[in-house]
């Protein structure tokens, strides 16, 4: 009974596996902030009426509501079913068969040193036990036991042959525990990676059954298009600022991760800033009731729209450029002499036919006159120079009603494994205006600031930004481009060329008691120098306190402070706004009084 119960089940796993089953290829991917929607291809032959097509090589975490199948050739899809093929596993990559075969090596080397160190380790034992039994002078005879004494030479010969065996054997020893314990580590490492390496995709498969209506014997095609939440993208920006009187150049890129179960191989990619969710209801609003909290302080990283970019006008297609190549190919072999052809500024004197021509931005042709003079002798029969594509040419942006989308013209590969995997996209220059700020009562540095012109025309992404000033990374800063100020300011880093310096000025401070109260007088006097080769300016901030109390009286004396630019009472800010020409220092001051009862502390330094 049991034979022919393991009969069936393997019969039904031979059954499963040789199932006439149809590979599905993924064609394209649209990454969403939060989530993805994969297309997925498939060619099947339909014979005239109902047929049964499995398609596998699907996510198997999809969301089931989002599926979406079309056939052509007027094909109906009469029923859909999908599920999770668990009886097939994946097969194992290359890389995990020779992780598994390093691991079984190493597990096999364990073993013969476990094997060595246990011999060893009890032939050490019997050594010892073996010479202590000598030492005794024990000898077995025809009567018994009979103990005599041992002579020096004998006693001398036993602990030198134990001296040489035991050291023998304890150097063994101790070489191969520490080879165990190196080779332990090793299948560690190789146990980790392994994990690492079989999660990257997962065991199993989507598996989609259809069943499916043709009105007559064809060849058809299958789109299954599907939404899945395992995958995301996120924006960041790498900023290059060479120096304070060039523009700032922002260059776009991405982070996209994928966990769905499938590698995404050579598939054309878009990230989009749509936000899927399973409602699309619109909202309504509930009673508001109000009562009594804390305010609590949020910043806003939300996304807001993304580029916009114009094509640039010297582009053209790619097949015109290949006309082009192949028009002065042909003239060059009828002249019997090949021009000179320029690839990005670059002599190229290869097949110029292997080139990829869709790489081909575009093509210029040169007189005889220009070529000659910009490339000598060389040019004497002609220069064409070929412009390749930038990243930049294959990303195209579209503006749709709610959200933005980035179309990626390369073919990308994204592992499954949800490690992040970097796109750039496009890069553009932003004016700034620079300028320096302090405010030394908190950090006694001048901090370079970059107020960036016009960003909100660009309608970039919020994210983190990458800060590179005059060739040296300084820091990380996170662009909210959906805030309200009018002005995007970004800190560059601390500048040592400016020197800030703040200090007490005791001969106008004071402590006084009058009464019942204690009035405390306070001077300080800050100095700024600009030790640059050019002229800055620099913003200078300095506070005093606010009373919170009617018993606490504070007063800005305002014939000892320098005149400020701006006095924000109602926070006690003053500011500063200082012009310094090379090599100049400037004094500021700045004096307020507290009174407050003397049987009470407040808090002024």
């Amino acid at each position: 009974m049991k034979k022919i119960y393991f009969f069936a089940i393997f019969s039904l796993l031979s059954a499963v596996a040789v199932a006439d089953n149809t590979k599905t290829t993924l064609k394209s991917v649209t990454v969403f902030f939060k989530g993805a929607e994969l297309a997925h291809t498939a060619s099947v032959m339909l014979k005239a009426g109902e047929n049964t097509v499995t398609l596998e090589g699907l996510s198997p975490a999809i969301d089931v509501n989002s599926l979406k199948i079309n056939v052509n050739n007027s094909v109906v899809v009469a029923s859909s079913e999908f599920s999770t093929d668990y009886l097939t596993e994946k097969k194992s990559s290359d890389l995990v068969q020779k992780l598994q075969d390093s691991i079984e090596t190493v597990n096999a080397e364990l073993l013969r040193l476990t094997t060595t160190v246990n011999i060893n380790t009890n032939a050490l034992a019997l050594l010892k036990k073996g010479i202590e039994h000598n030492l005794t002078g024990e000898v077995e005879t025809a009567t018994g036991t009979v103990k005599r004494g041992l002579s020096v030479a004998e006693l001398t010969q036993n602990l030198e042959y134990y001296n040489i065996k035991a050291t023998v054997l304890e150097t063994s020893l101790a070489a191969d525990n520490k080879k165990k314990e190196e080779f332990y580590k090793t299948l560690q490492r190789l146990n980790s990676q392994l994990n690492q390496e079989k999660n990257k995709n997962g065991k199993y498969s989507g598996v989609l059954k259809l069943t499916l209506v043709s009105p007559l014997a064809a060849n058809a095609t299958i789109t299954v298009t599907y939404y899945t939440a395992n995958a995301s993208w996120t924006p960041y920006y790498d900023m290059n600022i060479a120096s304070t009187d060039k523009p700032i150049v922002l260059q776009g890129r991405s982070k996209v991760r994928q966990t769905t179960g499938l590698d995404w191989e050579k598939v054309k990619i878009t990230l989009s800033t749509a936000t899927p969710s399973r409602t699309k209801d619109a909202p309504v609003f509930q009673t508001w009731f109000l009562n009594f909290g804390y305010a609590n302080n949020y910043s806003s990283k939300a996304m807001s729209n993304s580029i916009t970019y114009n094509k640039r006008k010297d582009m053209i297609y790619f097949d015109e450029a290949v006309a082009d190549v192949k028009e002065y190919s042909i003239n060059s072999v009828k002249a019997s002499t090949a021009p000179l052809y320029v690839v990005d500024g670059v002599p190229y004197y290869g097949d110029i036919s292997s080139m990829d021509p869709s790489t081909i931005a575009s093509t210029t042709a040169l007189d005889d006159a220009n070529a000659t003079s910009l490339y000598g002798s060389q040019g004497s029969n002609g220069v064409i120079l070929i412009t390749t594509k930038k990243i930049e040419d294959y990303v195209t942006t579209e503006e749709k009603n709610i959200n933005m989308e980035y179309a990626i013209d390369l073919p990308y590969t994204i592992p499954g494994n949800g490690k992040e995997q970097i796109i750039d996209l496009k890069s553009y220059k932003i004016s700034a205006n620079y300028k320096y700020y302090a405010a030394p009562k908190l950090d006694e540095n001048a901090f370079l600031v970059a107020d960036l012109k016009d960003w909100e025309k660009l309608n970039i992404l919020s994210g983190m930004a990458n800060i590179t000033y005059e060739g040296t990374y300084v820091g990380q800063t996170f662009l909210n481009t959906v805030s309200t100020n009018s002005v995007l300011s970004i800190t560059l880093g601390t500048d040592k060329r400016v020197s800030v310096k703040r200090e007490k000025m005791t001969d106008y401070s004071s402590v006084k008691f009058m009464g019942t109260d204690t009035k405390i007088t306070l001077t300080y006097r800050l100095t700024v120098k600009n030790n640059q080769n050019k002229p800055i300016h620099i913003t200078l901030k300095e506070n005093y306190p606010v009373s919170s109390q009617k018993e606490i009286d504070v007063e800005l004396n305002e014939k000892i402070t320098t005149t400020p630019t701006v006095n924000k009472k109602d926070i006690g800010v003053i500011t500063w706004e200082v012009d310094l020409e090379v090599g100049e220092s400037k004094e500021y001051q700045i004096a307020y009084s507290v009174k407050y009862p003397k049987d009470k502390t407040v808090n002024l330094y």
